[in-house]
């Protein structure tokens, strides 16, 4: 796995193109300390239409909806279209729920991204397959200013398997911005991920990376607009393209 130095990282973003629809600078937009994320409620909604990030033909429709708030919180994701391959949801031992998730069954099945606490993410149902994360990860910078950044590295795992694999999320806060979409326009911080991972032994694939440009508006509690790029290596010489992806909110409740 690529280690990551901030001076790196930093440098990277610098160079990065508009991600955002329509965006508009906000002036004077520096300091936000008083800017709060709206808190989770079951019912809550977002759907968005998703793009191919290189034909930009959209390919499908998801619904994301808060489906349960406790000691953590779920969000369940549903696609208008079956994907080429779709998300597996087996069931977890009894010791990972034991370890994150001991106000559930265990053994029980997990169909939802998981945060605990909201905007940290623990499981995530976004990939090929379900992956929990060691550490938690933050969805959105913690705090919401232009150039705060955080690297953080932590083991991922997938189920049915004890393997852990490294996973590094580098994070870096760029601005504020309006931007319009169809669901309408938002103040957004525009932030950078840069995500270098390694896959599972069995899988062929050797180091991965992913790029993505996020668009938040904390007035709705999630992205307006995510763009999603990557790569991995079969081999020291050779790369290839992931899957990649934009989304666009078309409406939130």
């Amino acid at each position: 796995m690529t280690t990551l130095t901030r001076r790196a990282f930093l440098l990277s973003t610098a160079a990065l193109s508009a991600g955002c629809a329509a965006p508009q600078v906000i002036p004077g937009a520096q300091a936000e300390q008083s800017t709060l994320v709206r808190l989770p409620e079951v019912g809550q909604s977002w759907r968005y239409a998703q793009f191919d990030y290189f034909t930009g033909k959209r390919v499908d429709s998801q619904l994301d909806q808060v489906v349960a708030v406790g000691k953590t919180i779920k969000v369940r994701s549903d696609f208008e279209r079956s994907r080429m391959e779709p998300v597996i949801h087996p069931t977890w031992s009894n010791a990972w729920w034991r370890k994150y998730m001991t106000a559930e069954g265990p053994g029980e099945s997990v169909p939802s991204e998981i945060q605990a606490p909201w905007g940290m993410l623990v499981v995530d149902p976004h990939w090929t397959q379900l992956q929990a994360y060691e550490t938690p990860l933050p969805l959105w910078p913690q705090e919401l200013r232009p150039g705060w950044w955080s690297i953080i590295n932590t083991q991922y795992r997938i189920p049915g398997t004890d393997e852990s694999m490294p996973w590094q999320l580098a994070m870096h806060g760029l601005r504020w911005e309006s931007v319009t979409v169809p669901a309408g326009r938002f103040k957004v911080l525009r932030y950078y991920n840069l995500i270098n991972f390694r896959y599972t032994n069995a899988s062929g694939r050797n180091a991965g990376q992913r790029k993505e440009t996020i668009c938040f508006a904390p007035e709705i509690g999630r992205w307006v607009t995510r763009e999603s790029s990557g790569t991995f290596r079969q081999d020291v010489s050779e790369e290839f393209n992931e899957s990649s992806y934009r989304w666009e909110l078309l409406e939130w409740t």
